[in-house]
């Protein structure tokens, strides 16, 4: 998500004077809209370091902040038992990586709408997006489950939202032309579609001994 380039901090004692600006949160609310409508961002924002992204580079949705990030990443070794108590471990693999992204956003209503329908869409989309970090980018990776919550705490117009995600891995398979094998029996299998049953003719009855050539008598 684009962060806050000048964030909001109290003009108090003991906090020292910070730059503030305006235009990046509404360059933000024109980009929120825009995503919403498909169309690309019209307003460069600053170069985000945390966010989301999808395969053009485009935030899944416009947040002021991402607070937090989690990530678990497992190995299972698969063992068997032997005789005597022993065992034998084999074959570690990989666990798709889970990883959960927690996100604020605040403002206008219809700017709060609009961050939460882009985040819905993108939940029930199979879509897959890479979870930025500033040490380590995780790709291929599809949102599970969204859950936000507001309190007077942090301020009921304030939007805290967690997106989960699991990693998704893309695997290729091989492809094979059927019309260059030296033996016809060695081709891959062809869909013909739909095949309609027809009653055998009378030289394949007598190819399978003595068959009903009427179909559902004595067939077999």
């Amino acid at each position: 998500m684009p962060l806050i380039e000048f964030p909001d901090v109290p003009d108090v004692p003991g906090v020292p004077p910070l730059a503030r600006s305006a235009i990046s949160q509404v360059a933000a609310g024109i980009n929120g809209y825009l995503a919403l409508a498909g169309l690309p961002p019209l307003i460069a924002l600053p170069t985000p370091t945390w966010g989301v992204f999808d395969d053009s580079g485009l935030a899944v949705a416009v947040a002021d902040s991402v607070i937090a990030m989690d990530y678990h990443s497992e190995s299972r070794v698969s063992d068997y038992p032997q005789e005597m108590g022993a065992f034998e471990s084999f074959n570690k693999v990989q666990v798709p990586y889970a990883s959960s992204v927690q996100m604020t956003c605040g403002g206008d209503s219809p700017r709060r709408a609009t961050f939460l329908a882009a985040l819905q869409a993108a939940k029930d989309s199979t879509n897959l997006y890479s979870i930025v970090t500033p040490d380590v980018v995780y790709r291929s990776a599809n949102i599970t489950g969204l859950n936000y919550r507001r309190t007077t705490r942090d301020g009921a117009s304030l939007l805290t939202v967690d997106l989960h995600f699991e990693e998704i891995r893309v695997t290729a398979s091989a492809a094979f032309a059927n019309e260059n094998v030296q033996n016809p029996a060695s081709a891959d299998t062809v869909s013909l579609g739909q095949v309609q049953a027809q009653p055998p003719s009378a030289g394949m009855s007598a190819l399978f001994g003595p068959v009903s050539a009427v179909q559902g008598i004595g067939g077999a």
